[in-house]
């Protein structure tokens, strides 16, 4: 029985239970976290979920296919990738992820890869102060499942205080653009209360 996932894009693997957060600086390194679920695809026993605004699915989920033999549209129809969007709240975020996961172990899969695309500071997403909450939630909610779940963030368009609170506070592994793993020593375990994302300069 497997414990851990091969990354895809590196020949590093994750254990069951990892939520990391990966920083990019161009569209290039961004694409290349794809490579993550494209190794999934074929492997009979993994399940694969693109997290993201839904006005993105389409344009990820070309991506995805870019360089991937199969069909990724027929894959999406069988239920083996599956696109999980947005919410205003971070209550129907969490809800949103857990039913994704829950469907995922409902059907017989062992190993779950989930790759998200958080749209902070976008119309129909919780506000900043939420989603730092919810980021730390996932911590909790991943830890119940065989998953690994990998979130991107861009240097070049988020706030310092975003890559920061967001990526090294609630994300206890951290990947840079060398695709290199980093153990992270900032990282806070979850707790009641969230710092709000102004309450430090950059």
């Amino acid at each position: 029985m497997r414990n851990e996932l091969v990354l895809g894009f590196s020949e590093d693997s994750l254990p069951f239970g990892s939520h990391a957060c990966f920083y990019y600086s161009d569209e290039a390194s961004l694409k290349a976290t794809l490579a993550f679920l494209r190794t999934g695809l074929d492997a009979p026993r993994d399940f694969c979920v693109i997290f993201a605004d839904v006005s993105r699915h389409e344009g990820l989920v070309e991506w995805l296919q870019d360089g991937y033999t199969g069909d990724v549209r027929e894959l999406l129809a069988a239920g083996k990738l599956v696109l999980v969007g947005g919410a205003p709240t971070v209550e129907p975020l969490v809800a949103g992820i857990k039913e994704a996961l829950d469907g995922a172990i409902a059907q017989g899969y062992e190993a779950i890869r989930f790759l998200g695309f958080i749209a902070w500071g976008q119309e129909g997403w919780p506000d900043d102060v939420s989603l730092l909450e919810f980021e730390s939630a996932v911590n909790k909610v991943v830890t119940s499942y065989p998953a690994v779940i990998i979130c991107t963030y861009g240097v070049p368009r988020l706030k310092g205080q975003t890559l920061l609170y967001g990526g090294l506070e609630t994300h206890p592994i951290i990947f840079l653009n060398d695709l290199t793993v980093q153990g992270n020593p900032f990282y806070v375990r979850p707790r009641p209360t969230t710092r709000p994302a102004g309450s430090a300069t950059d």
